[in-house]
C-alpha cells in the first residue's frame, strides 16, 4: 500500500536523518533481501496513523520488529551525533515488557540524550516530517551536551 506523502515528507526523506537511517538499515541487510526495496518501502513500517494505533492491542510484549525500528532510529541519531562531534555515541535501551522504558545515548561517560518511551505497542509516527523533527531534536540535544562537556564525552 503506497504511503500518502506530503511535500514536507518528501523533503524529510531527502534530509540527512533519513539518509543515515537508510544507510544503517541497508548495512544490516547482509543477505541482500532489501536490495530491491525502495526507500519508501523500507521506511513504511515507521508510519502508523492514529486509526491504526487505535486498532493495536496494548497487552503482551512489544513486537520485536518495533523494538528493532526503535533501535534503528536511535542508531541513526548516534551516527549523526558522531559525524558532527567526533565523539563515539551509543544508545542504551531499557524497555519494560509493558511497552515503556528509557533510552539514553552515551558518549564516553556523558549521558548526551536521556529520553523516555511509552506505548511501544503502538510505536510509530504520523508522518516522515514528524519523525525527522523528533529525531533531529535528539541529535541537537546530544551535540549540545557533548559540546558543553567535551572532557566527559572524551573520557
Amino acid at each position: 500500500m503506497p504511503l500518502d506523502m506530503t511535500d514536507s515528507d518528501r523533503e524529510a526523506l531527502a534530509g540527512p536523518f533519513f539518509q543515515s537511517l537508510l544507510m544503517l538499515m541497508r548495512a544490516e541487510d547482509r543477505s541482500g533481501a532489501m536490495d530491491n526495496d525502495s526507500d519508501e518501502e523500507l521506511l513504511a513500517p515507521f508510519i502508523v496513523t492514529k486509526a491504526q494505533k487505535r486498532e493495536m492491542p496494548m497487552f503482551g510484549d512489544p513486537d520485536p520488529d518495533i523494538l528493532m525500528r526503535l533501535e534503528q532510529i536511535y542508531m541513526a541519531v548516534c551516527w549523526m551525533i558522531e559525524k558532527e562531534t567526533g565523539a563515539n555515541a551509543a544508545p542504551i535501551m531499557k524497555v519494560h515488557h509493558e511497552g515503556w522504558g528509557r533510552i539514553v545515548i552515551i558518549a564516553g561517560r556523558l549521558v548526551a540524550v536521556n529520553t523516555h518511551v511509552r506505548e511501544l505497542h503502538r510505536f510509530g509516527y504520523e508522518t516522515f516530517a514528524e519523525m525527522e523533527k523528533k529525531a533531529l531534536k535528539l541529535v541537537e540535544e546530544g551535540i549540545a551536551a557533548i559540546r558543553k562537556f567535551p572532557d566527559v564525552a572524551a573520557a
